[in-house]
């Protein structure tokens, strides 16, 4: 008898003990659990950013080309006006000149 309550002493100091495992485990697999909700809510947020700044890039380079054609047409706009006036400014000078 003093045998079998030691046996049953044993089971369930064993059983004790492997309840605390399993509830250490579970604690273990939520803190994990919340760990990887966290992680994976920053990843989506910094991928949206990445998202967002991709597309505030592609409008950059965009407004960047559109900006370049302007300033080269501009630029032949200016050599023109230049010629222009460099050649009216030519015909004035010889109009002074002349009696």
């Amino acid at each position: 008898m003093l045998k079998l309550g030691l046996v049953l002493v044993l089971l369930s100091t064993t059983s004790l003990a492997q309840a605390r495992d399993v509830s250490a485990l579970q604690v273990g697999v939520e803190y994990a659990r919340e760990n990887l909700d966290k992680a994976e809510a920053e990843h989506n947020a910094n991928q949206q950013r990445v998202s967002e700044s991709e597309k505030r890039l592609a409008q950059a380079q965009k407004t960047l080309t559109e900006d370049r054609q302007k300033a080269a047409a501009s630029k032949k706009n200016l050599e023109a006006s230049r010629m222009k006036y460099e050649k009216a400014q030519q015909l004035l000078d010889q109009a002074w000149k002349q009696p």
